[in-house]
């Protein structure tokens, strides 16, 4: 059973991307016709704050489903969670 209510991907979070995955991101975002507003980083990388859409969350997920819509092309931060116990987060154990 599914228990993702995608609480990782909602709310006023920041979502950091290296340089190769600003690109991907960017290209996903162009072929599913949603806007990407990746502000760029010095490193060359970029982030992605949730706050800045009307739904606050990440602009690849799905809000009736919520399913990432790149999930098998998600970012390096997305695979890792969780790292820690998150409260009403199933899969962390919360």
């Amino acid at each position: 059973m599914n228990q993702c209510k995608a609480m990782c991907c909602k709310g006023s979070l920041i979502l950091a991307l290296d340089r190769k995955e600003v690109e991907a991101f960017t290209d996903n975002a162009k072929v599913l016709g949603v806007e990407a507003l990746v502000e760029p980083a010095t490193n060359g990388g970029g982030w992605i704050r949730f706050s800045d859409y009307p739904e606050e969350n990440c602009p690849m997920l799905d809000n009736s489903t919520s399913a990432c819509r790149i999930y098998d092309n998600r970012p390096q931060r997305c695979r890792s969670f969780p790292q820690e116990l998150t409260l009403g987060c199933a899969i962390s154990g919360g």
